[in-house]
């Protein structure tokens, strides 16, 4: 009779376990039903701002004035007056990173009232439009920045386009806009 007694009580503290780790279980999925499962796991650390900025742009040259870039997501069609897109223009962001000497001591003499202390000017973004059929491309906008992020001027075009010189950061990006027109015809 012992025997069975304690037989007994083993099976009931066993399914009692059983009862409480389900219930535990239970409580746990539906903690982890609330909050979403970060499958984030790497061992390379995450890019800083500053690393995510220079993955933006793609170097097209590098000669006596500077580097040219340009942004690779920034490429697009603009769309006309009637809403059509003309798949003969494309607008695209480039970055021309100074490195003449000579240029940036001139710069830093026009821009001097509006650097900042220790600053100099170290880059302008613009926003070009190139017509691939006629091969022309015009400067949208021209933004000036010092080596402290500062915007120095802005200046805006009426767009007029010009023809593309021959060897020239214009020309290279013309080739790189041809791609973009290219591979959007295939698609």
């Amino acid at each position: 009779m012992m025997k069975k007694s304690i037989m007994l009580l083993t099976i009931c503290m066993m399914c009692l376990f059983a009862v409480s780790a389900n219930a535990a279980e239970k409580n746990a999925a539906e903690k982890n039903a609330e909050e979403p499962i970060n499958w984030e796991i790497s061992m390379i650390p995450k890019p800083t701002a500053e690393e995510i900025e220079a993955a933006r742009w793609s170097i097209v040259l590098e000669n006596t004035m500077g580097i040219y870039a340009y942004d690779m997501d920034s490429l697009y069609f603009p769309e006309e007056k009637n809403g059509v897109v003309n798949k003969n223009l494309v607008n695209v962001v480039v970055k021309t990173v100074f490195t003449d000497k000579e240029l940036v001591k001139k710069m830093n003499k026009t821009y001097a009232e509006k650097l900042a202390k220790k600053e100099k000017v170290q880059y302008c973004e613009m926003l070009l439009q190139f017509n691939v059929a006629d091969k022309t491309y015009g400067v949208k906008q021209m933004d000036v920045y010092g080596s402290k992020g500062t915007k120095l001027e802005t200046k805006i075009n009426n767009g007029e386009l010009i023809p593309v010189p021959e060897k020239t950061f214009a020309e290279a990006m013309l080739e790189i806009c041809l791609q973009t027109v290219d591979n959007t015809s295939e698609n």
